[in-house]
């Protein structure tokens, strides 16, 4: 009920409102051409508020102008996107490069470890593990045989001398002078 009666209220109000003469415009404003501009537009004066009167051709030129610069700035996006995509293709191969680089590095340190180590193995397998040494010789005025024999692990010896009055015994380490 209270809307239906303020729709009628609406309603009247707008009805005998609109002829009141107080209300109503009484006279159409005037306006007074203040300039003149080259692309045949004017600035015009209505009830002191200055405004710019522009023809067709001019409002045609300028929405195709406005639907050009929408067209552009939607370019521009597309464009900014390529670029960023472009920047993390870029930044993704600067991380790849660098890892490469560190692997290399990496590598190379392995490669000149794995060498020395090598090395030293072929050293080691250069020289014999086991060896047995034998010799034949005389001592002093004793003109009997004597022998020496000898047993060698790695760059380690242990001699013995055996002669029908002597005997005897040594240990030592065989090193390499060249």
């Amino acid at each position: 009920m209270k809307r239906n009666v303020w729709c009628w209220a609406a309603i009247l109000g707008a009805t005998t409102l609109a002829p009141i003469p107080g209300l109503a415009q009484d006279t159409i404003p005037t306006a007074v051409v203040v300039k003149v501009l080259s692309d045949s537009s004017y600035i015009v004066q209505i009830r002191g508020r200055r405004l710019i009167v522009i023809t067709e051709s001019v409002f045609q030129r300028l929405l195709q102008a406005d639907e050009e610069r929408r067209g552009l700035k939607d370019k521009l996006r597309g464009a900014d996107s390529v670029s960023a995509a472009q920047q993390h293709a870029l930044d993704w191969s600067d991380s790849t490069l660098r890892h490469k680089n560190e692997q290399l590095a990496q590598l190379d340190s392995l490669y000149h470890r794995e060498r020395d180590i090598s090395k030293g193995w072929r050293s080691l397998a250069g020289e014999p593990w086991l060896t047995f040494d034998f010799g034949l010789g005389e001592t002093g005025r004793d003109h009997n045989p004597a022998v020496l024999a000898g047993l060698g692990i790695r760059r380690f010896r242990i001699w013995g001398f055996l002669q029908e009055a002597n005997a005897g015994g040594a240990i030592g380490m065989s090193l390499r002078l060249f």
